[in-house]
């Protein structure tokens, strides 16, 4: 069997499920997350599939170098290093910015940024001895145009996007290649528990008059991963319907 893989971080919801569904049909998948329920249904419905390919998934805390040095050993003894990394798992905690303490900071800043370190120290290597590869990280348009209560959620991700700048120039020599994804507003849980007229109104300020969906955002970071994109790296692609423009 052919051992190709890439790892997808949260992938049991949202964007992340996104990921899994739509890069399975074209690679092997082993995707994180920290809902052990929500991993074994994911793996439940790919039982059966018709893919060549093959899904794996494990309950992971990415901030946790000690959980993700123990699951990244393993891996690459048994499957040998990724040929990607998505970067996706990440949390939001809005707050008024006077109203967070660093307590706070430091939850979203280890669930965003520190997860990215702790993986890319276990699995980067691997991946440079091979001379071949892409990474993506998933950041958000909060980080390009502000919102208000997302002061860490906007730093955070302003923060990949300066990860990936700097460390396209490191890896570039070894063939790797580093991108960053901004999605707009994505149906989701989170915007589908937006009042109706405040989405409404949202949606208005969007230039595509509509939100976007998780299997968009998927098939751009397929395209980032795939031999496609072979001379396209440290760029930050931003995906909105024309909000930013």
């Amino acid at each position: 069997m052919d051992n190709k893989w890439m790892l997808i971080t949260g992938g049991t919801r949202g964007i992340g499920l996104a990921l899994v569904e739509e890069l399975l049909t074209h690679c092997n998948v082993v995707f994180t997350g920290r809902n052990l329920e929500s991993i074994e249904a994911i793996l439940a419905n790919n039982q059966n599939n018709e893919s060549q390919y093959w899904v794996q998934g494990f309950q992971c805390d990415g901030k946790d170098e000690k959980q993700v040095e123990k699951l990244s050993i393993s891996l690459l003894e048994t499957l040998g290093g990724p040929s990607a990394i998505i970067h996706n798992a990440g949390i939001t905690h809005d707050g008024l910015h006077i109203h967070q303490d660093a307590e706070i900071w430091h939850e979203v800043m280890d669930n965003n940024v520190i997860s990215i370190i702790n993986w890319n120290r276990y699995l980067l290597p691997s991946m440079l001895v091979e001379r071949n590869g892409s990474m993506v990280l998933i950041s958000s348009i909060t980080a390009l145009k502000g919102n208000i209560g997302q002061t860490a959620y906007a730093a955070s991700k302003a923060a990949a996007m300066g990860i990936v700048r700097s460390l396209s120039h490191e890896v570039g020599r070894f063939g790797i290649r580093i991108n960053c994804v901004a999605p707009g507003l994505i149906d989701s849980d989170m915007t589908q528990a937006i009042p109706k007229e405040k989405l409404k109104a949202m949606r208005q300020n969007i230039p595509l008059r509509r939100l976007g969906q998780p299997q968009e955002v998927a098939k751009l970071v397929r395209f980032l991963v795939s031999e496609d994109s072979q001379y396209l790296t440290g760029q930050t692609i931003v995906l909105d319907g024309g909000l930013t423009a």
